[in-house]
């Protein structure tokens, strides 16, 4: 492909097959093939390592120290991104939805899910997350929520990688452009 990024790290088990999906039977002469991104590494949640890939190429390249990133409290682009920048030795800091409980409660809400799914996984590679409402999330938008967290960590001396909401952009398209 022309103007590939010259730089890409290999986080996930690739290439993955393509097999043909028999479910519908066959049905009105339909020839189904899926391609299986759920074995492209669990820890690495299917195909969010392909934007991964380019995204925390480009992250490494810049000098990062760290990666910014959003999403819902389980979610599985944040678990990805946090899972992804530990195994590169970068800090990640999540900024995660929780429900309009006010933000004094937004905390308490974390604690009481803290212990299971994605949420467990990017605080035991050690995730730092920053709570957000709904509501505010709506007010601000992902992008804004970010560049907040971002110039707090360049205040802090820090230098932080934004990963855009999924991980959507033109440089991470490239994941499936590659595949």
């Amino acid at each position: 492909l022309r103007g590939a990024p010259a730089e890409r790290l290999l986080l996930g088990h690739f290439p993955t097959p393509l097999v043909r999906w028999n479910a519908l039977g066959g049905a009105a002469g339909v020839d189904l093939w899926l391609k299986r991104d759920d074995i492209t590494g669990t820890e690495l949640s299917g195909n969010k390592v392909r934007k991964l890939e380019f995204l925390l190429a480009e992250a490494v390249r810049e000098g990062a120290d760290c990666v910014v990133s959003c999403g819902g409290l389980q979610s599985n682009h944040c678990r990805a991104v946090a899972v992804a920048a530990c195994s590169l030795g970068l800090e990640s800091h999540v900024v995660l939805r929780v429900e309009d409980r006010g933000v004094q409660d937004a905390a308490s809400v974390c604690d009481s899910v803290g212990l299971s799914g994605n949420l467990l996984l990017s605080r035991l590679v050690g995730a730092r997350t920053w709570l957000v409402t709904k509501t505010e999330y709506r007010k601000h938008g992902s992008q804004a929520l970010m560049e907040r967290l971002r110039a707090r960590l360049v205040a802090e001396g820090r230098r932080p990688y934004v990963i855009p909401l999924g991980g959507s952009s033109a440089l991470g398209t490239w994941g499936y452009l590659a595949a």
